[in-house]
């Protein structure tokens, strides 16, 4: 079985190689291209004896984990030992998901097979009918002042404006705080500057008749809202799209389980409510697939699964994993928060308990396993409502609409101080430009608002497949506009950049740093001496933080994105644009990314300090 899967992964490397030779002139730097070509083809070569350590080292770790969840759970509780693992089984607060059989039944099963491989044939006029679908439509939007979901307001705006109206959920303390948060974090924000040109005078008068703030929280029961408002929402919506996370990716294990996990359970229990809902959209993201490698398909989570069991049984399929159980994990929180009295105490055993646990079950950090815990949740209790996740991968400025360039909250690294990287080269850098995301998610909706089959589908809005870039371009792109377009220091003086060099070794990593800074500071007294230290430290758990995805071996299928675009007709393909294959990747990052992240996220600055 593993001869049998490394072949496979081999055969896949060896396609995704002749795919990258063929964007070679479509995205220059052959050079370069070629050097990751030949690094790619070295990859997978020892994964059948990796596969097979890794099993015998993941049940280790079970049988490590167990017992010390057992010791927390005794150390911290005045019962005897027996009781506290007891407590793992007890009743949950989360009566749903004890309820509801992980098996998937006989009709899911039924539609996932017979509608997966003909919903081309579905829309056969090949037109989908994206604009006339959201005519009069009512839709409830949370997380709406986020990045996404701000640029997916826009274009149903200004695309779409038949729309009747659009909830947005929001945190505020009162309906005045709300349409004050509203006002200034969407009406006013830059994004939107296309329709106010379109609409003139009349734009605030139309974007204040579509947009309903409601107060709320979607980590509580109705979402948070008052109970009548909550009534007359419930009536009237056609449509929910999910945009509520939290995306810090080492976020404390309790906070993050209330953000991504309690979150959906909270939604769907409203969602049940509604009795007009055509279909309900969820935004995850492709690393929810964790630790998988190769290629990627888009299959939903049921509950139970982990990357961890898929490799135990693929190597060894009579060897018991044991299952993820979401209700479980809830739980074990919830005791520990009750047990423990010091805050320092809970805070640091939360901090380190979620890449433990996402790590024990094959998940990068506690980001991706808490996301995917809320596809598990939402597959899990959705009966007969109609489900459409999607999974964007890193989600970059806008390609062409509302405009070129625009990004909001993007991460930024100070590339010119240290031009050194813990990263594979070869590996495959996953984007996707905001707006091809929130076409996506457009086309889907109306396409499966229309079919209205109560099945969960998955969209992978990714590039890897269609159109493959390497860590290494992304680095050179970098490079070539920043050494013809240098930033400033607070001195006046230009700041000369170096091509990035690349470490597979976190000491040698750090010891370049630290010689670096050493020699640059030329350090010579104690306290310099534990500021570098402080520094190197810092990068190097910002560098570890990173690790699972600039050493990514994955990259991800994107067939029902391509099907959408065969649904559609010519017109919507020009307007609802989704077929990232033609993206030239070095100038969308020296023309638009680049730029857009200067005017945008660096308001425009050119001076770093």
């Amino acid at each position: 079985m593993t001869s049998l899967i490394a072949q496979k992964n081999a055969d896949i490397i060896t396609l995704k190689v002749a795919t990258l030779k063929g964007q070679e002139d479509k995205n220059g730097s052959n050079e370069d291209l070629k050097a990751g070509n030949n690094m790619l083809r070295a990859k997978f070569k020892h994964l059948e004896a990796k596969v097979k350590d890794l099993t015998q080292q993941l049940l280790n770790n079970h049988a490590v984990e167990n017992e010390r969840i057992t010791l927390l759970l005794h150390q911290f509780s005045n019962s005897p030992s027996g009781s506290s693992t007891m407590m793992l089984v007890q009743p949950s607060p989360y009566p749903a998901l004890t309820l509801l059989s992980p098996v998937v039944s006989v009709s899911q099963s039924f539609f996932s097979l017979t509608l997966g491989d003909h919903q081309g044939d579905v829309l056969a006029n090949n037109e989908i009918g994206i604009v006339e679908f959201f005519e009069a439509k009512n839709i409830l939007v949370t997380g709406a002042t986020g990045f996404l979901a701000k640029v997916l307001i826009e274009k149903m705006l200004r695309t779409t404006p038949k729309i009747n109206k659009i909830y947005i959920l929001i945190r505020a303390k009162d309906k005045e705080a709300a349409f004050d948060r509203v006002t200034s974090e969407i009406i006013e924000s830059k994004v939107f500057k296309c329709l106010k040109e379109m609409l003139g005078e009349s734009y605030e008068s139309f974007i204040r008749s579509k947009l309903v703030p409601i107060v709320g929280n979607i980590h509580e029961p109705n979402l948070g809202m008052d109970s009548i408002i909550a009534h007359q929402v419930a009536q009237e919506i056609d449509l929910i799209v999910d945009s509520a996370a939290n995306i810090t990716f080492d976020l404390r294990y309790d906070l993050a389980l209330e953000a991504n996990v309690n979150g959906p359970y909270q939604l769907m229990l409203f969602a049940k409510k509604c009795k007009k809902l055509k279909l309900l959209v969820h935004y995850s993201t492709a690393y929810v697939n964790g630790e998988r490698e190769g290629l990627i398909y888009e299959k939903p989570f049921t509950m139970g699964e982990s990357i961890t069991k898929e490799r135990v049984t693929s190597h060894s399929p009579s060897t018991k994993f044991p299952s993820l159980n979401v209700a479980n994990e809830l739980d074990f929180v919830s005791k520990l928060k009750n047990a423990i009295e010091n805050n320092d105490t809970f805070d640091k055993i939360m901090k380190d308990l979620g890449p433990e646990r996402a790590k024990l079950y094959g998940w990068q950090d506690t980001y991706s396993f808490t996301k995917v815990m809320g596809e598990m949740i939402i597959d899990n209790m959705r009966e007969d409502i109609p489900i459409v996740i999607i999974r964007p991968s890193i989600i970059t400025s806008s390609y062409k609409e509302p405009f070129p360039g625009w990004i909001q909250g993007f991460r930024f690294h100070n590339y010119w101080e240290y031009p050194c990287m813990f990263g594979d080269p070869s590996s495959l850098v996953d984007v996707v430009p905001v707006d091809v995301v929130v076409n996506t998610t457009m086309a889907a909706i109306a396409k499966h608002g229309y079919l209205q089959i109560p099945e969960l589908n998955v969209y992978h809005a990714t590039s890897s497949y269609m159109n493959p870039f390497l860590e290494l371009q992304l680095f050179n792109y970098c490079y070539e506009y920043f050494n013809s377009s240098p930033f400033v220091n607070s001195k006046g003086d230009q700041m000369k950049i170096k091509k990035m060099i690349y470490f597979d070794n976190m000491s040698d990593f750090s010891n370049y740093i630290s010689k670096k800074l050493l020699k640059e500071e030329e350090v010579q007294d104690l306290k310099a001496q534990m500021r570098i230290k402080r520094k190197v430290k810092y990068l190097e758990n910002f560098s570890k933080l990173y690790e699972p995805y600039t050493f990514y071996k994955g990259w991800f299928h994107n067939g029902n994105m391509r099907k959408l675009m065969e649904n559609m007709s010519e017109e919507e393909r020009e307007n609802f644009d989704i077929d990232v294959s033609k993206i030239n990747w070095r100038d969308y990052f020296v023309g638009v990314h680049i730029l857009g992240v200067k005017e945008n996220a660096l308001n425009g600055k050119s001076t770093i300090h």
